[in-house]
């Protein structure tokens, strides 16, 4: 079911139309299951997929004042696995992506369909946050697009805001995200 989340930013209309373009074969999927597809965030196209910007990078180097002269090696360490963490988080990230628009994208037709034999599905996003009914949490957003090469990502210690935003270059996209998370289940 759709869960809120702060990371997640919701559009200033919740009726904003929403768009999905999908191959045939990604249709018939779609309704022989009655499900979404996510897709692995270690998947998809973008190698930096769930990364984080320059600034916040550097941000993990730097020890604050208050850490204790003997517990600053500690601290180096862990900003070190989280870097580590975030890249092995992708792998339990799923990830269902809708175009933002009022109208229908020629572009998006040409970048996610690589033949004549596609759907385009339109929606809102009021009715995408309805249709989640699973017991799985769902958590739904606006793609927020920065400049990795000097803009911060706020991450209120939260490793889903970098799968929240994406390189400038991507702003044509105009995403709409669904995220699942799957951890595994460690023995006890």
């Amino acid at each position: 079911m759709f869960q809120a989340h702060p990371e997640f930013a919701q559009p200033s209309n919740v009726n904003v139309k929403i768009w999905r373009y999908l191959d045939f074969t990604k249709f018939v999927s779609l309704l022989d299951s009655s499900r979404l597809y996510f897709t692995r965030a270690d998947k998809l196209e973008d190698p930096f997929e769930g990364s984080w910007p320059k600034v916040n990078v550097a941000a993990r180097q730097q020890v604050p004042d208050g850490i204790p002269l003997e517990g600053r090696e500690g601290f180096i360490k862990a900003m070190a696995s989280l870097g580590e963490l975030q890249l092995k988080g992708r792998r339990h990230i799923a990830i269902n992506c809708w175009h933002m628009n009022e109208h229908e994208s020629a572009a998006m037709w040409k970048l996610y369909l690589k033949s004549n034999e596609g759907v385009s599905i339109q929606s809102t996003y009021a009715n995408l946050r309805q249709s989640f009914i699973d017991d799985e949490n769902i958590y739904l957003g606006v793609v927020q697009y920065i400049d990795y090469e000097a803009e911060w990502i706020r991450t209120g210690n939260n490793m889903l805001a970098a799968f929240m935003h994406k390189r400038k270059s991507f702003e044509h996209e105009r995403e709409i995200r669904a995220l699942v998370m799957k951890w595994p289940v460690s023995p006890p």
